[in-house]
């Protein structure tokens, strides 16, 4: 690729660094239930001569190369999420409902290649390496359960002075990168709003209490949390995505449920958030007589990125790719790599794979990469490795 200063020996692994990228994007596995691609990244980094710990949280795989000095960990996801396929290509996902959708069979092949070209030359490492293959990313919070395993906790055996991870995306072009002064995700939450009322014939509404009306005027309050009270210099989002309620033309249902996501940065926006959510449901709960539930379904706090790491993330990256383009706003992403910044040091940020023929979104049918972006990830594992463990 024009511009870019590609380790030489991941030149020559680029066809494997494919081949393992299309094998897991053909074998798509959710959540921790990854028996196959867990299988495949330990046989993968036993012939690479280093210790390997598998069944972490269930179904991750460390594998560590251990030397006095610090120890650096090195974070891939595995987990593909549960969307159907629409792409027809030699790798398409071949269980229907399940795709790599994510990019992490991308981080997975990126990790594995680059461990393989770092073990070559672990005489020179003046420290420690962990590459950690995490799997539950997609709402499992798979990292939290990677750092509390008490059988083998990641962070620990040797101690991590620093924490990395790489995150593909279109939405930039390839070879570009996202990376923020602060924050690499948001704070997710999810919640469920179950209203109750009284059902009955839609002749007769002023013999029920109609949940839907209530529903609909929730709807319409909840938008004003960060319309009028939220400070316009903080981000957040209250989004309302699902609303079911009813299954007759001619009957006022009993019940009905609001569905949504609210995201923020700030610990005072959220529970700003939070408590207006709760008191607009309380209220309307006693105004219109229906039995009101506001339940939230916890998920990831943000990434916090840290200023050193950021800087040898960034001249670690200089090195690859010179005239790379910084995106530095906030993502408004959920990420459970917060899980491994709230407790080390690290940096987080995604990888531009874009092209004009290959541009669909994270999370849709149609994802796809260049795979060439993934010489540009992996070179920038192998130099980052180099630059603290090698150089320093």
């Amino acid at each position: 690729m024009e511009g870019k200063v590609i380790h030489p020996k991941l030149n020559e692994l680029f066809s494997e660094l494919v081949e393992l990228r299309r094998d897991f994007h053909k074998h798509p596995e959710l959540m921790y239930d990854l028996p196959r691609t867990s299988k495949k990244v330990a046989e993968y980094l036993r012939t690479l001569n280093i210790e390997v710990v598998e069944n972490v949280a269930q179904s991750g795989v460390v594998g560590i190369i251990r030397k006095p000095g610090p120890c650096i960990l090195l974070r891939a996801d595995m987990d593909a999420l549960p969307i159907t396929e629409d792409l027809q290509t030699e790798y398409t996902s071949v269980h229907p409902g399940r795709k790599h959708a994510c990019g992490h069979d991308a981080h997975t092949a990126m990790l594995l290649v680059a461990a393989k070209v770092i073990a070559a030359n672990s005489e020179e490492l003046k420290g420690s390496v962990k590459f950690c293959f995490q799997p539950a990313e997609e709402g499992g919070n798979g990292a939290k359960a990677m750092i509390e395993d008490s059988n083998y906790r990641v962070l620990e055996n040797p101690d991590v002075s620093e924490v990395y991870g790489i995150h593909v995306t279109n939405a930039l072009p390839i070879g570009d990168i996202w990376l923020s002064e602060k924050y690499m995700s948001c704070d997710v939450d999810f919640f469920t709003i179950k209203i109750r009322g009284k059902g009955g014939h839609a002749s007769t509404p002023h013999l029920c209490i109609d949940p839907l009306v209530t529903g609909s005027h929730l709807v319409l309050e909840l938008q004003r949390i960060v319309a009028r009270e939220v400070n316009p210099k903080h981000q957040a989002v209250v989004s309302v995505t699902c609303f079911k309620g009813g299954e007759a033309y001619n009957a006022i249902p009993e019940h009905c449920e609001i569905r949504g996501t609210t995201r923020c940065y700030e610990k005072e926006v959220k529970e700003l958030i939070d408590s207006r959510m709760q008191e607009i449901c309380n209220g309307m709960g006693r105004s219109s007589g229906c039995e009101v539930e506001l339940i939230f379904h916890r998920l990831y706090d943000p990434i916090t990125n840290d200023p050193d790491c950021i800087q040898k993330t960034l001249d670690t990256y200089r090195a690859i790719s010179p005239n790379f383009e910084r995106e530095t706003s906030n993502p408004m992403i959920g990420e459970d790599f917060s899980e491994f910044t709230k407790v080390k040091p690290g940096c987080f940020y995604m990888l531009g794979c874009a092209t004009e023929e290959k541009n669909a979104h994270l999370h849709t049918a149609q994802f796809d990469i260049d795979e060439r972006a993934m010489l540009i990830g992996a070179s920038y594992w192998v130099k980052l490795v180099e630059n603290l463990l090698i150089n320093n």
